[in-house]
């Protein structure tokens, strides 16, 4: 992914939302600083600030999420401020397919009234919900610009995928800024979708590594099987944004958050390229 700019990853689940994937890596390659400041090290709390909560509602759902939620405005609000020229949004669902612009997602099914983006068309629903989640936090964050929307299938190879985003990177060109969305595992604790797993942990701090080192090759070595028995479905978007990039060291990356509520790893680092 080009020679200019930055690079944000975000992965984002709804405050009110109970444990499923949601959201994450996302990229700007547009050159300069963001306007917002950012902290000097990552959120980071605890799994054990998630038990008991998976049930519950209101203030403690809102507590456990907030400062996921602040940070995720926080990076899309810095890609927003750029003024690229294009957002491009990738995501994990059932299918490889690139929606049209004016495609809409909703929440509905997760027992939350929001429809994302607010005006649109009077057709079905159609995104994943990656893709809706990128789409809600980007009219959060006041983009009425150009988006690319590309769902990506969570049975897609690494080879389809790392090609998909050579070929998504050559279309959209320098200006163009990525939010990319995936979850990492879930089966990280007793109350996790998944059934927990010992090795889940290790799995994401490799994913996280590969994330703040702004790694390709780490990301593309991945494998599909074991992201599959970890409950991790960003793996293919992850992999999408492995092949944008020019190779090792064409980005810097900083983690804002590292965290597991619910028991489904989120994580969201910034990818900056030089200028």
């Amino acid at each position: 992914m080009g020679q200019e700019a930055g690079a944000r990853t975000a992965d984002e689940p709804d405050p009110t939302l109970s444990p499923g994937p949601s959201g994450q890596p996302a990229s700007n390659r547009q050159s300069g600083q963001p306007r917002q400041s950012r902290p000097t090290d990552p959120v980071r709390p605890s799994l054990e600030d998630s038990a008991g909560v998976v049930a519950g509602v209101g203030e403690a759902l809102s507590a456990l999420t907030g400062p996921l939620l602040a940070v995720c405005e926080q990076a899309v609000a810095g890609l927003v401020a750029q003024e690229p020229s294009t957002l491009v949004l990738v995501g994990p669902g059932e299918r490889t397919w690139r929606h049209e612009p004016q495609a809409w997602g909703t929440l509905a099914g997760y027992g939350v009234a929001v429809e994302a983006p607010r005006d649109h068309p009077a057709t079905a629903p159609g995104l994943p919900l990656s893709l809706t989640i990128g789409r809600w936090l980007l009219e959060r964050a006041g983009w009425t610009g150009p988006v690319v929307l590309q769902e990506v299938s969570v049975t897609a190879s690494v080879s389809d995928c790392l090609e998909l985003g050579h070929s998504l990177d050559q279309q959209t060109g320098l200006h163009a800024a990525w939010l990319v969305l995936g979850d990492g595992s879930n089966r990280r604790g007793m109350r996790s979708p998944g059934f927990e797993d010992p090795e889940a942990e290790s799995f994401d701090a490799a994913v996280v590594k590969a994330l703040t080192g702004a790694d390709p090759e780490g990301l593309a070595d991945i494998a599909p099987a074991r992201a599959d028995e970890l409950g991790c479905v960003g793996r293919v978007a992850w992999q999408v944004a492995a092949g944008g990039l020019d190779g090792p060291r064409s980005a810097t990356a900083a983690l804002r958050y590292e965290g597991a509520p619910f028991g489904v790893a989120y994580f969201v680092a910034d990818w900056r390229f030089p200028a």
